[in-house]
């Protein structure tokens, strides 16, 4: 339950054996490869790699043919491609020819054949017309149109029955149109145009054709089925080619994409300028150090050696998280924040345990609870897959546990009063009403509750804090700081000495006890940042200018104190959802007994299904508020870079 510890690992060894490096490192999780140049002071004497990619066109264009063929590629492991690069691009040229070819020759035919099927469409509707079309062509002096009339148009052509050019030879019909063809002369042709028009005429442009339309379809039909065979035939080629090549061509592909991925990376290797040496660097989980070595090993003409990440105080070795099942839903909420510095403790487990009782307490109801964990468990985490319904479905189970505490079920307050009738019997445990808790009557005594759980939490957070910066020699801060053991003593005795005075009748606040749990830790805070550099060994560590530190400081120190008083009252909404819950089941029971009947159960239904929505996004926004503002900010930066392997660095370079 930790940041995992990082060894830095660095390869040297012949330009010609880089790619076969960049491959071992490309196909473990384990790597994090960075940018080599970054580990020189002196660059003068390296460069970076920026050779233009090799692969990337014949990947392109085997994989572009295999898309324009559209044909189904599975994943298949290279490691048997008994091929040499000239073999691999050999094939590459041919084999793309060939699909490229197939289809298209498929796309032609396929235009030819749609050709010839709306052609046939055309003569489909006048096989009625007995006249060769190529002898009505090519009339001089007579113009014919083929088209077709609405139903209702082709009825009033009797009202031109006076005019000897408005005729019409009908050759198909249907339930709208009549399909047909009429003719004038030359000299008459736009007047009966113009008639036909007004009726709704619609010209159809018949293709040129020998015979009659009749014979003409005929004839098409015969070709059309001629080109259907030379389409089948040219697709059983092609499936027959892709039968026997199907393979090795994915093969292929993945051997191009893995070289192109690894060969990209090598903008992230440095190259001595004057050699064909090369020098890569990068990060690998101390648990995963065996692995990678043995990796490493089969390799010859190269040289590699780990080193601790903390040889180099300006190394920033990257993060990962390693944590129990139980927390790692949990490290959703982290992320959100940011991850933590290499040598800063991962939160994950702190927010897990309070986050889960803090949302638990604030919406403690068990039938609620239930419903929600199951709802976002099935809806967000199994259907959609998102990190947060693990943690939302987590944190229903502890509204369920709390709701068992308070007795409440979907809002009934008697509910489990049998249950802990029986728990009383047992073990004479106290009961307030029937129940182990009865919110009406402890309103006053949960505030309490909520404002001593947060001092806990806030002092727990400066003692992280505290563990914190000694593990980064940050003694200074660990001591003199608000958030250091000086704010520690300063808070919590200020605290326990009020609720000490004022509730428990003890006389804490003695002058002792003010003057060296309140007073020294206020002073020490008031001048914490020349004790810490004075501590640290620093020259300058005392203020220049002390009018203008002290009038700095006086106010800095106020907000200290603000920040104190501001970050304990925030824990009163934990107390406070608790009685809104309670108050908000109040008016839906008041409305159900209002409403009767049928009604009554119908309003609390709906009611419980509102609240559930409503208060469960409020809970789970105040939690996660009061995680974020109260305790992450005393201890954790949120500044750590995220491991990436290699193989998702080349694919985010794809992109």
């Amino acid at each position: 339950m930790a940041v995992m510890k990082m060894r830095l690992l660095s390869v040297i060894g012949s330009i010609d054996q880089l790619d076969a490096v960049l491959d071992v490192c490309c196909s473990s999780e384990n790597f994090h490869l960075d940018q080599a140049m970054s580990f020189f002071k002196d660059k003068s004497e390296f460069v970076s790699l920026n050779d233009e990619n090799p692969y990337t066109f014949y990947l392109n264009k085997l994989g572009d043919a295999v898309k324009l063929a559209r044909l189904d590629v599975e994943p298949a492991h290279d490691a048997d491609l008994l091929m040499n690069w000239d073999e691999v691009k050999d094939y590459v040229e041919n084999t793309a020819q060939k699909l490229t070819g197939f289809q298209e020759n498929k796309f032609n035919l396929t235009q030819e054949i749609e050709s010839c099927t709306q052609s046939m469409e055309q003569f489909r509707h006048f096989q009625g017309f007995d006249m060769k079309l190529d002898e009505i062509f090519k009339c001089e002096f007579i113009k014919v149109r083929f088209g077709r009339l609405p139903k209702e148009s082709y009825e009033k052509l009797s009202l031109y029955s006076d005019n000897p050019y408005i005729v019409t030879f009908p050759c198909t019909s249907d339930d709208k149109y009549v399909w047909g063809v009429y003719m004038a002369p030359i000299d008459n042709i736009h007047e009966v145009d113009r008639i036909f028009r007004s009726l709704y005429w619609e010209r159809l442009k018949i293709p040129d054709a020998v015979g009659t339309p009749e014979e003409a379809y005929n004839t098409l039909a015969a070709q059309r089925d001629e080109l259907n065979a030379r389409f089948d035939e040219v697709k059983k080629n092609m499936d027959d080619f892709w039968a026997a090549e199907e393979v090795r061509c994915c093969k292929v592909l993945n051997y191009l994409e893995r070289h192109k991925n690894n060969f990209d990376l090598r903008r992230y290797t440095a190259k001595y300028q004057h050699s064909r040496i090369f020098f890569l660097a990068g990060w690998v989980p101390a648990d995963g150090e065996k692995e990678f070595t043995g990796r490493l090993d089969k390799l010859s003409g190269i040289e590699y050696k780990f080193e601790d990440a903390d040889a180099e105080p300006s190394y920033t070795p990257p993060v990962k998280l390693k944590n129990a099942g139980i927390f790692r839903p949990f490290e959703f909420f982290v992320k959100m924040y940011g991850l933590p510095n290499y040598d800063e403790m991962d939160p994950t487990p702190f927010v897990a345990i309070t986050y889960f009782i803090l949302f638990g307490i604030m919406f403690a109801d068990v039938g609620q609870g239930l419903c929600l964990s199951l709802i976002t468990w099935i809806a967000m985490w199994k259907m959609k897959k998102m990190e947060l319904g693990k943690c939302i479905a987590m944190c229903g189970i502890s509204s369920a546990i709390f709701g068992v505490l308070f007795g409440s079920v979907f809002g009934f307050e008697e509910a489990l009063n049998p249950f802990w009738g029986w728990v009383h019997e047992k073990t004479g445990v106290p009961l307030m009403e029937g129940k182990l808790l009865d919110v009406n009557q402890l309103s006053t005594e949960l505030i309490y509750a909520a404002i001593s759980i947060g001092v806990v939490l806030v002092l727990v957070a400066i003692a992280l804090n505290i563990y914190t910066k000694c593990k980064q020699h940050k003694y200074g801060n660990a001591l003199f700081s608000q958030n250091g053991v000086a704010g520690f003593l300063f808070y919590g005795a200020t605290v326990f000495g009020l609720i000490g005075q004022m509730f428990l009748g003890l006389k804490l606040l003695t002058l002792p006890y003010v003057v060296g749990l309140i007073i020294i830790p206020a002073v020490l805070i008031f001048f914490n940042e020349p004790l810490s550099e004075l501590i640290e060994g620093k020259k300058d560590w005392f203020p220049e200018k002390i009018g203008d530190f002290l009038m700095q400081n006086v106010f800095e120190m106020l907000e200290v104190v603000l920040s104190y008083v501001s970050n304990t009252v925030s824990f009163l909404r934990v107390g406070a959802f608790i009685l809104v819950h309670a108050g908000m089941m109040t008016v839906v029971f008041t409305l159900a007994e209002m409403i009767g009947g049928a009604g009554y159960w119908i309003t609390v239904v709906i009611g419980n299904i509102i609240i559930m929505a409503l208060e469960g996004l409020l809970v789970g926004i105040q939690a996660l508020r009061l995680e974020f503002y109260e305790m992450f900010s005393r201890f954790f930066t949120g500044e750590g870079r995220p491991f990436k392997s290699a193989a998702t660095v080349a694919e985010e370079l794809k992109k």
